[in-house]
């Protein structure tokens, strides 16, 4: 994909054409040899020091780990509404304080979900307002290990450039490598109209992306989805899509934009 976008754009002679073709060729093996041998990291990031993200969840069904999301409140998660679709309430479990979920440590706590509140707005088709809330069985304990995270101003924006992180306990490459523990990236916001470059004007303002720059590759990945995107100790985004490849910069990392949402997110907790 890389090497057939560069090489389209190219209108030189045809000596250096076969130059430039073996050189793209080249940075593609490298991208694909970078993926593999880095396989047990997430792409572009590394292991997070244990428990130092407490407001993590893992959303599990039969013990596996299908999405993300983020302690909002000792009985209140925030996650992505794709992430629930067609998945029954009663089936899923809210892990909070791991960090190596198949080996689990004292820290961990565990609870049912008693209510799921989706977006009334949510498209899956361009999964505009992809938002869910999800109630606890059981309030969380707040410990050192498990913790919330801060919420945003209500319309606040996060400015291009701003350095944010994204963890979770998703795929490691493309090829479906499951991580050790959970994993973390910086990744970099930009401005809506690139990112709408790239997606074909269909990135909305209730989003924000985020891009790896040049060759260097970091995002997220399958199995992340509904983790929080954390700029400056404040759950500014929640991972809803990406591209084919993961982390490329061809196709930037999609979050759905928390601060458009603060009135619906509060409306939903007060009243439940």
């Amino acid at each position: 994909m890389i090497s057939a976008y560069l090489i389209l754009g190219y209108e030189g002679p045809m000596e250096e054409k076969h130059i430039v073709h073996v050189v793209i060729l080249f940075k593609y093996i490298y991208l694909y040899y970078y993926v593999k041998t880095e396989a047990y990291r997430i792409v572009g990031g590394r292991e997070a020091k244990a428990h130092s993200r407490p407001y993590m969840v893992s959303l599990q069904m039969k013990s596996q780990s299908f999405c993300g999301g983020a302690l909002i409140d000792p009985k209140w998660v925030l996650t992505a509404a794709h992430c629930m679709e067609d998945t029954p309430v009663d089936m899923v479990r809210v892990v909070l304080g791991a960090h190596n979920l198949n080996q689990p440590d004292d820290f961990v706590q565990v609870s049912p979900v008693q209510e799921s509140f989706q977006h009334p707005g949510y498209n899956p088709n361009t999964l505009q307002n992809d938002l869910q809330l999800l109630k606890l069985n059981t309030s969380a304990n707040i410990t050192p290990y498990v913790k919330t995270i801060k919420l945003p101003c209500a319309d606040t924006d996060v400015l291009p450039g701003t350095s944010c992180s994204v963890a979770g306990w998703g795929y490691v490459s493309d090829f479906g490598t499951l991580p050790r523990a959970l994993m973390e990236t910086d990744v970099n916001v930009i401005t809506l109209a690139a990112c709408n470059v790239s997606w074909k004007q269909s990135i909305f303002d209730t989003m924000i992306c985020t891009a790896s720059q040049g060759l260097h590759i970091k995002g997220f990945c399958s199995g992340d989805s509904g983790g929080p995107l954390i700029c400056e100790d404040h759950v500014e985004g929640v991972v809803s899509f990406s591209g084919f490849r993961c982390g490329s910069p061809i196709t930037p990392d999609v979050y759905t934009r928390v601060s458009s949402f603060m009135s619906w997110i509060k409306s939903v907790i007060n009243r439940s």
